[in-house]
């Protein structure tokens, strides 16, 4: 009887080559304050109320009114696969910075909503380039880790809003102070820029042009072409459900908490300070749980959580309900993020990837960024904060459906440089 000896080689432990560790704290330089001056515009919105008179409607307009920004920001990430990954990445650092500073200054609603507008189309650049780059620096095999704690980082810069929030208010200092924090980036940024170089991926695209190797043509549309088709347009609608839920729980908590619960700027720090330490730790094990139980069974759990713990949490009153749940749901429901960024740079070969974000996110799927703000601020009018948030995070389940029944797993394909195709 014959047997067949099979080694099983164990799994090294994930370690940054030099050039990683080197680009990696100007990646997170970037996300951080990413993070930072995309959650400042939610803590601050009861003061901007407040001072401005606004009522919850016209909260919900001008918001929708920011996130316009969002969309515009195809036009930045779609330029990574001409310009190079590198020089927009850096460029979105600078300018989303100097727009934190114009917000410091700006006198009155409608110069803020206009900066913040400009602002959300750099920060948004900045996050899409930042995961492109992720996704064509480390192995598909330690993706999910990478960018769980990538998407961490950016959680953190949400965390230190929570923390200099009460502290700034209590030094006598306006909320315009977190904005005046926010520009900081600036000077390392510039600093340290040498630190990072242009993506091995793209270096090598650009060195086959040079070489005269024939490459597909660059056309605005042709991620719409096949054999992408599909992929885009389930992306796209995965990404305008989830950010329903996403941009509708971020947007609307503070208003919740100040507005309906009457809690004091303690109280609010204490909250979003306990659920975002919790929410990192998570968005840590959820990257892991992508490689492990690859895209579509990690996406299954992430979102079905997030979604139950998000809707809890705007339901209940109890002060130790509302974190419990809270540091549930800021950790899966800011690790659809890293679901939906992993699944759409692991469908598109090289050349196309920062063109298929751009489409999928930036298009169409901010869409539902600028719609929820509107939606909830007029479900408002006749119902409570919290039950027009729960009605706009069921929208999630349905970007779940999608990548459950029309998405491959992605968590083996070879993608780094766009030689091997996915089979449609």
């Amino acid at each position: 009887m014959n047997t067949k000896e099979t080694s099983v080689v164990p799994k090294e432990k994930f370690k940054m080559t030099d050039s990683q560790k080197r680009m990696w704290p100007i990646l997170i330089l970037g996300i951080f304050f990413e993070g930072f001056d995309d959650a400042a515009l939610n803590f601050v919105l009861p003061y901007i109320t407040k001072e401005f008179y606004l009522t919850t409607e016209i909260v919900g307009y001008a918001l929708s009114l920011v996130g316009i920004g969002a969309l515009c920001a195809f036009f930045i990430v779609r330029m990574a696969d001409t310009v190079g990954r590198r020089p927009i990445f850096l460029g979105c650092v600078y300018l989303y910075s100097i727009c934190s500073l114009l917000t410091v200054i700006a006198p009155n609603i409608y110069t803020i909503i206009a900066v913040q507008l400009l602002s959300r189309v750099f920060l948004i650049g900045c996050w899409s380039v930042g995961y492109t780059i992720l996704a064509e620096e480390f192995s598909t095999e330690n993706l999910g880790k990478v960018s769980g704690m990538y998407q961490m980082t950016a959680v953190f810069g949400a965390l230190t809003i929570a923390l200099l929030l009460p502290l700034v208010l209590k030094l006598g200092f306006t909320w315009r102070a977190l904005y005046l924090i926010g520009a900081l980036p600036l000077i390392p940024a510039v600093i340290f820029r040498k630190n990072l170089p242009e993506t091995q991926a793209f270096r090598e695209l650009q060195e086959q042009k040079k070489a005269g190797i024939k490459q597909p043509k660059e056309d605005f549309f042709a991620v719409w072409r096949k054999p992408h088709t599909k992929y885009v347009l389930v992306m796209a609608l995965v990404w305008l459900f989830m950010y329903f839920g996403i941009k509708g729980s971020l947007n609307f908590l503070t208003m919740r908490l100040v507005m309906e619960l009457s809690w004091t700027p303690s109280m609010v720090s204490i909250t979003i300070l306990s659920q975002t330490l919790a929410g990192m730790v998570i968005i840590n094990l959820n990257g892991r749980l992508l490689d492990k139980l690859g895209r579509k069974g990690a996406a299954l759990v992430i979102i079905t959580v997030g979604v139950v713990a998000t809707i809890v949490q705007f339901n209940v009153q109890s002060f130790y309900a509302v974190i419990f749940f809270g540091m549930i749901a800021a950790g899966f429901v800011n690790s659809f993020l890293i679901v939906a960024s992993t699944l759409t740079n692991e469908l598109f070969p090289t050349e196309l990837r920062a063109n298929a974000t751009a489409w999928s996110n930036n298009i169409i799927g901010r869409l539902g960024q600028i719609l929820v703000p509107s939606m909830i601020g007029l479900l408002a009018v006749s119902m409570s904060i919290g039950h027009a948030v729960s009605i706009a995070m069921l929208m999630p389940l349905i970007s779940l459906m999608l990548i459950l029944v029309f998405l491959p797993e992605t968590k083996k394909m070879e993608q780094r440089t766009g030689q091997k195709e996915v089979k449609m």
